[in-house]
């Protein structure tokens, strides 16, 4: 329905991105109401929970978090860079 939608289920294969709220690139600048999108690159991860560098990150159940997931059927998008012991951001790399 919406050209950017937030992930909001569990696993999900679909993510392609993260919101970039400073952009190093910015593609379609010209675009109104657009939403920059880091679709490679390291960038701040929202996520869920606890996670340690090297985690790999999938998506959640709540709209727009990640959450650690590094079991071999996951469908991971990004690749943290830090440790977290709770909600909040962490630097990721996007796969």
């Amino acid at each position: 329905e919406k050209e950017i939608t937030a992930s909001n289920l569990f696993n999900s294969h679909s993510v392609v991105g993260v919101v970039s709220k400073n952009p190093a690139y910015l593609m379609n600048a010209e675009q109104e109401d657009g939403t920059p999108i880091a679709l490679k690159g390291k960038v701040k991860v929202k996520i869920i929970g606890s996670v340690r560098k090297g985690d790999r990150l999938a998506p959640s159940n709540v709209d727009g978090y990640a959450v650690s997931n590094n079991q071999r059927e996951a469908w991971s998008f990004a690749i943290s860079l830090e440790d977290s012991n709770e909600n909040g951001t962490v630097t990721a790399i996007i796969l």
